[in-house]
């Protein structure tokens, strides 16, 4: 080598340097793309609450109802309730999937499976365990354990600051505050709050562990009040204290189960809270609240169809109170978040 040659090469020393600035660089920029992207999938979710609150009233504007929150007589099981997210697809562009569905339901045919089936039959194949991307926020988490999650459902509809019994059909006493409940058909003329005040559908992230606040359950939780949901929270660990739901049974793992576990949500506990089950299973009373994984809250649908962050902090007024079994159109004692989720309390309040 000549010394020409020696001069114009780089020394070991050099070449640290660079590669060290090159790796500052990255770890600078890294944070930069990351919120990039999240800022990209939370607007990829908003685009897709919109397009389900259109679907709603486009569905509203054909039957002049909403759909129920859950639906019975289409199932093997004839008592089995199916989620309102089956009743809209043909307003999100799955008319054929709605199609094979209804000729699969009874009374024409043999019925839906079980929400939770997750057999290998052509139709649960091709249609019933297909993810359908208008259902699913881009930042959820896929459960660990498909083996009763046939299909997934990141947004739910909103059953009001409601716990008592918010499983209950119409016919069984219950009234729910909110817009949507099992075996109801309510119309936007039934919000007497006002569509824009009143929400609809809200995100609800699921997957991770069974202890996690957001996605998780704190089951057998058999009080009324949102403290006694909170207090399922370990202040050390931030994990939610056993019983939790298991693994196969994520609230985001059956798009097509019409109970509250899996198809809607209370303005009681605050967004990104935790959220809590009466009982051990996923038929009781559900005090789920709305949750995602963008940082600071979640969004949510209103009924008149436009689209909202709700921030974590918003004012959830008296959580100590206990819901109480018909508080009928009572203001809401959960402050702004639960004036939101019921739909003729006469509450006033700004967003």
């Amino acid at each position: 080598m000549s010394k020409r040659d020696a001069k114009s090469a780089f020394t070991l020393v050099e070449l640290l340097v660079v590669i060290a600035i090159i790796g500052v660089m990255v770890g600078l920029l890294l944070p930069a793309v990351q919120a990039a992207r999240e800022a990209a999938r939370r607007m990829s979710c908003g685009n897709n609450l919109k397009q389900l609150g259109l679907a709603m009233h486009n569905y509203e504007s054909t039957y002049k109802k909403l759909p129920a929150l859950g639906s019975a007589g289409m199932g093997i099981a004839v008592d089995r309730g199916y989620a309102w997210s089956l009743a809209v697809l043909p307003f999100i562009e799955q008319g054929p999937a709605y199609d094979r569905m209804m000729a699969q339901a009874r009374p024409s045919g043999p019925g839906l499976p079980e929400p939770w089936h997750t057999g290998t039959s052509v139709f649960e194949v091709e249609v019933w365990k297909k993810d359908i991307p208008s259902f699913i926020c881009p930042s959820d988490m896929p459960p660990s354990n498909r083996g009763e999650s046939p299909s997934l459902l990141t947004y739910k509809v909103c059953v009001g600051d409601d716990y008592h019994q918010n499983q209950f059909r119409a016919d069984q006493g219950r009234d729910n505050r909110g817009m949507f409940q099992v075996q109801r058909w309510r119309g936007f003329n039934e919000v007497v709050d006002g569509l824009s005040n009143t929400v609809m559908l809200g995100e609800v992230a699921g997957g991770g562990s069974a202890d996690q606040i957001i996605g998780g359950v704190a089951l057998s939780m058999q009080s009324w009040n949102p403290a006694a949901c909170e207090a399922r929270v370990d202040p050390v660990t931030r994990r939610l204290i056993a019983p939790v739901r298991e693994e196969f049974r994520p609230t985001n793992g059956r798009a097509y189960d019409g109970r509250p576990y899996f198809a809607g949500f209370a303005t009681m506990v605050g967004p990104n809270g935790p959220s809590c089950h009466w009982g051990g299973v996923d038929g009781n009373e559900h005090m789920g609240t709305a949750a995602s994984r963008h940082p600071g809250g979640a969004q949510v649908a209103y009924a008149d169809g436009s689209v909202a962050f709700v921030s974590e902090s918003i004012d959830t007024g008296n959580q100590t109170i206990d819901d109480v079994a018909d508080p009928g159109s009572r203001q809401s004692p959960y402050g702004v978040w639960g004036a939101k989720g019921s739909r003729n309390g006469g509450e006033t309040y700004t967003q």
